[in-house]
């Protein structure tokens, strides 16, 4: 909410409350479930510190669902829009990289690490070059003779 506007509090007719109930019963997410389980709750005049508490999550993220239900309507608040974390590298550097491990380049993580730096200029924790490396070749790495 900007300030100076006024709350408004959300009402959802019974009409809208059946849709919710009717999608209630086809939502594999739990997720997805407890954002609708938000919105029947606010139906049944609970307010959204109560919704928070009830559901342990906070009253943002109460506010939040309630902009996109508001916002854009039941279909788009029943899907979970967030894709994760993307990857930085491309595939073409992530081939490199493999081909450069495949010959013995590289015996540590460290060396993955300064290799994609000097390379791609991307900075990666050295935790996620040993995720990186365990996922996509042989790790440890061994140099070979």
């Amino acid at each position: 909410m900007r300030k100076g506007e006024k709350f408004q509090r959300l009402t959802i007719t019974e009409q809208a409350y059946n849709a919710l109930k009717k999608a209630e019963k086809k939502i594999d997410s739990a997720k997805v479930y407890k954002r609708i389980q938000a919105l029947k709750l606010i139906h049944k005049n609970w307010n959204y510190g109560e919704v928070s508490n009830f559901l342990s999550v906070s009253r943002n993220t109460i506010s939040t669902w309630v902009n996109i239900y508001k916002t854009f309507g039941l279909a788009s608040f029943l899907k979970l829009h967030y894709r994760g974390g993307q990857p930085k590298l491309k595939n073409s550097q992530l081939s490199k990289i493999k081909n450069e491990a495949s010959k013995g380049s590289f015996t540590f993580a460290k060396e993955i690490r300064n290799y994609i730096n000097e390379e791609f200029k991307i900075n990666y924790g050295l935790r996620h070059v040993q995720l990186l490396s365990k996922k996509n070749f042989n790790y440890p790495l061994k140099k070979q003779d």
